[in-house]
């Protein structure tokens, strides 16, 4: 993706007078990234939800280097096994995680669309109704998401279930820098990670879902 293709936004100074900052959106000639909210409102949303998921990896973070009978069970449960191998994966891999989410900012979450794809590196897959976003691995240095029009109704912060909070954790586990996971399979419930765990404990420690599920899936609602 060319670098000429983007745009930075931030904040610009209005006149002398301190404090007089403004937010500029260069989006007011554009469509909503969701139909079901205003880009401003978007953007608001989107930095809760990223806030949100880095509080939950910073958890896990604390957790892990404690490596208690609790946290082996939790380990145990999304990835079948709680050995080395998956203890230094995630020492290596969460802090790696927590700086990503923390570099993500609204203007790197985009909507999916055929001119998006084409500035791409990779070919991301078409709005389907049911998936939520893409990332271009080779592009993982740029941080972007391409999100559908799934995202934008999901909850922000049910962790039981699909929302904001989770997806962009997935997403973000994707990038080659962080754990440079793969979709092996795509588990929406708790239930469906462990027991995808448990016939598959070469392969989970590698699967987006089954990073997520151990991060991020519990009963708490973290962002509304």
């Amino acid at each position: 993706m060319s670098e000429d293709n983007w745009v930075e936004v931030g904040t610009a100074t209005t006149n002398r007078t301190p404090d007089s900052n403004v937010d500029i959106f260069l989006d007011l000639d554009k469509p909503p990234i969701c139909h079901n909210m205003t880009n401003q409102e978007f953007r608001r949303v989107i930095m809760k939800v990223r806030d949100a998921a880095v509080t939950l990896v910073k958890d896990r973070i604390a957790a892990q280097s404690k490596w208690d009978v609790k946290e082996r069970e939790r380990a145990t449960y999304y990835f079948g096994r709680a050995d080395e191998e998956i203890r230094s994966t995630l020492a290596r891999g969460l802090p790696k995680l927590l700086s990503a989410l923390q570099e993500l900012v609204p203007e790197k979450i985009v909507r999916w669309d055929d001119a998006l794809n084409k500035s791409l590196s990779c070919s991301i897959t078409p709005d389907s109704g049911q998936n939520r976003a893409s990332v271009c691995k080779p592009d993982s240095e740029k941080r972007v998401i391409a999100i559908y029009s799934s995202f934008c109704t999901d909850s922000n912060g049910w962790l039981w279930r699909f929302s904001k909070v989770k997806t962009l954790i997935h997403e973000c586990t994707h990038y080659t820098d962080t754990f440079n996971s793969d979709d092996v399979i795509y588990a929406d419930s708790a239930i469906g990670a462990h027991i995808f765990a448990l016939n598959n404990a070469d392969k989970a420690i590698r699967n987006a879902d089954s990073i997520t599920g151990y991060i991020a899936t519990f009963d708490r609602e973290v962002a509304q």
